[in-house]
């Protein structure tokens, strides 16, 4: 059986976004609720408006602050802007 609400508390200390979608009928919300009230610190909860598919479309705008915000302040917003990345292949 498919669970991966079972391991959450594992994640900690990696920080852990969840982007979830009210209206999600395909990855159910309140098992993503019940899973994120289970997950240990750090962590954020970023509630979406609509179904399973609006954080790409219709309320990709909010999903993508939520997790740009979340990866410049765990990973620094060189990394964010690719800097990091492009910085690594040049041998930086």
């Amino acid at each position: 059986m498919y669970e991966p609400g079972v391991w959450i508390s594992r994640v900690s200390p990696t920080p852990l976004l969840l982007v979830v979608a009210r209206d999600d009928t395909m990855t159910v919300a309140d098992l993503a609720l019940a899973a994120y009230e289970r997950a240990l610190e750090p962590k954020r909860l970023a509630l979406i408006p609509g179904g399973h598919f609006a954080p790409y479309t219709d309320q990709f705008a909010p999903a993508q602050a939520a997790a740009t915000g979340w990866f410049r302040e765990h990973l620094g917003s060189n990394a964010v802007n690719g800097n990091h990345l492009f910085a690594h292949s040049q041998g930086a």
